[in-house]
């Protein structure tokens, strides 16, 4: 094993730090636990709660819980009004990244180019057959 100082910048706040599993400093990593603790005391008051409500009373950004959803780090498997937003469309979503009318949208625009694609190969072999004469 090297002696070498592993060390990155804090995706939080820029500051140098000697690398870790959570890879943030040891200040955001403070705030980020203090940040998770208030959601749960909130969600454990509040069952009913959306993201926006809970936004709302822990002064995190919507776009953070969304994030936190995202990576796993906030479940929402016990709170049913909780959501996600659908990358596409920004509808409220409980997993995943798109909602079921965009995910269908997007499968039938690409059956619909693999069928386009098809086709125009067909026509292109049959636009180059030869005739071989004896």
């Amino acid at each position: 094993m090297s002696n070498e100082l592993m060390v990155a910048h804090c995706p939080e706040c820029g500051n140098v730090f000697q690398k870790n599993p959570r890879n943030l400093c040891a200040s955001c990593a403070t705030i980020v636990d203090q940040q998770m603790q208030s959601i749960e005391r909130y969600l454990l008051r509040n069952r009913m709660a959306t993201t926006e409500d809970l936004a709302q009373a822990t002064t995190l950004s919507p776009q953070r819980i969304r994030a936190w959803i995202r990576k796993g780090k906030l479940s929402i498997f016990d709170y049913p009004n909780m959501t996600d937003q659908c990358d596409l469309c920004a509808s409220p979503i409980r997993r995943g990244h798109l909602c079921t009318p965009c995910s269908t949208k997007i499968k039938d625009d690409i059956a619909r180019t693999l069928e386009r694609e098809q086709k125009m190969k067909e026509r292109l072999r049959a636009a180059h057959s030869y005739i071989v004469k004896n």
